[in-house]
């Protein structure tokens, strides 16, 4: 499920984390979830993340100083790693 508030947006799994957002003020939005970060379908490339996804897979690895990279270079990076 997605929420939006302003312009911050939030993929949530669970219904508990959809009300606790929904109740600081987040609002439900149409379309469908993005695949989180290495949930992603069997052979989506790295090249097809946006950074923020390629940023939390970088984080969910165990990568850190990933924050200032370009995409680019966290796609190179997470090839070694992924």
């Amino acid at each position: 499920m997605r929420l939006k508030r302003k312009n911050v947006e939030r993929v949530v799994e669970t219904a508990e984390q959809a009300a606790k957002l929904k109740s600081a003020g987040y609002k439900e939005i149409g379309g469908v979830s993005p695949a989180p970060p290495g949930h992603e379908a069997p052979g989506m490339a790295l090249e097809e993340l946006t950074v923020a996804q390629l940023r939390e897979l970088a984080k969910e690895k165990g990568l850190e100083g990933c924050g200032s990279l370009s995409k680019a270079e966290l796609v190179s990076v997470l090839k070694g790693v992924v």
